[in-house]
């Protein structure tokens, strides 16, 4: 009786507190996050190649903000259709490199600077994503959705340069939520403001990172074909037959859906307050680089149906190995989970759902389809993928819910059993043994590379169905409620366990803090001793080295050889042209090479570890 008491008690307790408790969580979630991305975040290393671009463009913005350079001075002739070496750089939008501008006057010039604005989205996109959930679904799915997208372990080594993104995808992914954020409030309340904030936000992801932002009119359409079609047919089915012609063409509203109503008017409102957002940039490139801005352009529309620098895929790659990288131990759990929203959406066409996989397929399908396929383009589908997790793992806790918690209790249990036994006995007892994977190989070699997520799905569905079977038999003996309560509890004990090697996982990423010492020291040596006219080439053969000391040197640096060179580069005929454009040749040189040049700087740099790396600088002399 007593234990009943204190039991009873504290459930009023925290009901009674409960919107208290709600934002200490999601305020502990945010500081836990903010804190472990910020964790060796000004590791000196440039990553090439995102990185390493968008680092170089965002500090020459520092010198003229409106004015988009890579090699700021182009001592080299160039084609201005090669965006690796080019002088005006249009090949990503302004928005995300003047944030990183704005981080660079504040904290200056170094790479803490430089992932500065991506850590601060972050955080920022994880409360968005509580929002969006919360409004959606309810306060649970909210803080299980902002915990899993604030410790993404895909979007920390976005923030960290370490994947093939940085904060281009990080800024389109926070100003496409605030712009869904916005829609999902304009069609709540059916103010206009609200979609001319939507449209507006729509407008600066576009700036972020092109067409990807469309998303959010996307979403909007796709509301608004599905509640005019439901419209029509409830007119259709419930009016006097001799009014259904003239019902045919109205457009009046009733108490069927007023919650989820969406004019033509609205999307209008929508479309053109992004548009009018985008104008003055689009203007602006069109009047003073007119051939840069249009060949770019060129490139961004020849991603649908050409293979753009070798990024052609087939049909299932984003699917089947890079979209895994995002959700890594709960991937299959989250196909599994949209599969079956997919179902409920069919039988019930609910906001939720519809909102949710409009976002979702929204962003996945075009992307497969496209000829060209990269491995970031599908990460503002993270949020809607996350929130449908979140969506069942709440609903099951619902009194009585039996079909979300078997649902999630099946997931889980087909993710631990199918991955026991891959383990255990080394693919020996499997379903790939059943399965005809040189067949599917024909059709979908990345579904036959990654096999594994289709056995846990086929787990799934034998589990599932158990599960039902089981609950009818339980619940004609009305032991179903105690069957119910262990399947939860099975499934959350699973959750929190894959939870906490996911938070590890991004702990892991923190973990890493590459430094290049040499670079930056070498670099600010230059900055004092050598002349602003300066051009560096440089025998340093690691990918990318040329950016690291472009970067901190802020000189033109070319790179005379590396592994994606056919050839090496004639550095002594080019020394000669850039010396004739107005420039200083000089060989900066890490290895032990002695070339018959005067040596301007000869140092060692301590790079840590008891370890000293030599550099010497030659002028490049006729």
């Amino acid at each position: 009786m007593i234990i009943i008491n204190l039991y009873n008690n504290t459930i009023k307790l925290l009901k009674k507190y409960e919107a208290t408790l709600i934002k200490v969580i999601l305020v502990c979630i945010l500081i836990s996050a903010g804190s472990m991305v910020f964790r060796n975040l000004g590791h000196s290393k440039i990553h090439f190649w995102d990185e390493a671009f968008h680092a170089i463009v965002a500090r020459n913005l520092t010198k003229h903000p409106l004015k988009f350079t890579l090699y700021d001075q182009p001592w080299l002739k160039y084609d201005y259709k090669g965006w690796g070496e080019n002088h005006i750089w249009l090949h990503k939008p302004p928005v995300a490199m003047w944030e990183i501008c704005i981080s660079h006057f504040i904290f200056g010039i170094n790479a803490f600077a430089l992932r500065f604005p991506s850590a601060i989205s972050l955080v920022l996109t994880a409360w968005l994503t509580y929002r969006i959930a919360s409004d959606l679904i309810d306060k649970r799915a909210g803080l299980i959705a902002a915990f899993f997208q604030a410790f993404n372990p895909f979007l920390f080594e976005s923030v960290h340069g370490y994947r093939f993104s940085d904060h281009i995808d990080i800024a389109l992914l926070l100003w496409v939520q605030v712009s869904c954020w916005f829609l999902l409030r304009a069609i709540r309340t059916g103010k206009n403001r609200n979609y001319i904030l939507s449209g507006i936000a729509m407008g600066i992801a576009y700036l972020s990172k092109s067409y990807l932002a469309l998303i959010t009119l996307g979403i909007a359409m796709v509301i608004w074909v599905v509640e005019f079609s439901k419209r029509k047919w409830y007119y259709w089915k419930h009016a006097p037959a001799e009014e259904k012609s003239e019902i045919q063409e109205s457009n009046h509203k009733t108490s069927y859906i007023p919650t989820t109503f969406i004019r033509l008017k609205d999307l209008g409102v929508l479309f053109v307050s992004g548009i009018l957002t985008v104008a003055p940039w689009v203007t602006y490139c069109l009047i003073f680089h007119t051939k840069e801005y249009i060949w770019e352009h060129k490139r961004v529309i020849d991603h649908l149906n050409t293979n753009v620098e070798n990024w052609a895929a087939a049909w299932d790659r984003p699917l089947f190995e890079y979209m895994p990288l995002f959700y890594p131990f709960f991937y299959a759990v989250i196909f599994a989970f949209v599969l079956c929203l997919i179902v409920v959406l069919i039988r019930k066409w609910r906001l939720p759902e519809l909102f949710l996989l409009a976002w979702a397929i929204g962003v996945i399908v075009p992307h497969t389809l496209a000829e060209t396929k990269t491995p970031s383009a599908t990460m503002i589908a993270v949020p809607p993928l996350l929130i449908c997790l979140a969506f069942v793992m709440s609903k099951a806790w619902e009194k009585r819910d039996w079909l979300y918690t078997s649902i999630w209790g099946s997931s889980m249990l087909s993710l631990v059993i199918i991955t026991y036994i891959a383990t255990k006995y080394k693919g020996r007892y499997s379903f790939r043994n059943i399965l005809p994977i040189e067949a599917i190989k024909g059709f979908a070699p990345f579904v036959a590379r990654h096999i594994w997520i289709v056995e846990q799905l086929i787990g799934f569905a034998i589990i599932f169905a158990a599960v039902l079977l089981i609950y009818e038999i339980l619940h004609r003996r009305k032991w179903h409620r105690w069957t119910l309560t262990g399947l939860r509890t099975i499934a959350l004990i699973l959750t929190v366990f894959y939870a906490g090697n996911y938070v590890n996982t991004a702990y892991k990423v923190t973990s890493k803090n590459v430094q290049i010492p040499l670079y930056v020291k070498s670099g600010e040596r230059i900055q004092r001793e050598l002349p602003d006219n300066a051009c560096f080439f440089t025998d340093d053969e690691r990918t990318g080295a040329h950016f690291d000391l472009m970067y901190y040197a802020d000189r033109s640096t070319y790179q005379i050889n590396n592994v994606h060179r056919s050839t090496p580069r004639n550095y002594i005929s080019q020394a000669k042209e850039a010396r004739s454009a107005g420039a200083i040749p000089y060989l900066y040189s890490v290895k032990q090479t002695e070339y018959n040049y005067p040596i301007i700087i000869d140092e060692e740099i301590d790079i840590g570890n008891g370890k000293k790396q030599r550099y010497r600088i030659y002028e490049i002399v006729e």
